[in-house]
């Protein structure tokens, strides 16, 4: 077997697999909810998610926990509240994986 083949099989599954992840997190209609508002408030605090989604604040850290840990949100500590902003580069990312 061709060494050079297998080194270069395995980045690529555990990037179709963290693919997959992703797109199971995108594939949420609660991320969806998040994602649309990002969309028109592309800098948006907690407690503007909590308000625009109308989502439980539970539900709503937990879903932002996961958006941000899957890298689909960029999180900066603001003194108020954490901002929240889509990570474009991570979308591009896994759309043309996808493709």
């Amino acid at each position: 077997m061709n060494t050079s083949m297998k080194s270069r099989f395995f980045p690529d599954g555990e990037k179709v697999t963290n693919a997959i992840k992703i797109l199971e997190v995108l594939c949420h209609p609660d991320t969806a909810a998040v994602l649309g508002c990002l969309k028109v408030w592309p800098e948006s605090t907690w407690v503007d998610l909590l308000i625009h989604t109308k989502m439980d604040a539970d539900l709503l850290h937990d879903r932002l926990e996961l958006m941000h840990h899957a890298g689909l949100i960029h999180k900066r500590k603001d003194s108020y509240s954490p901002v929240f902003s889509v990570s474009q580069s991570k979308l591009k990312k896994v759309s043309a994986l996808v493709r």
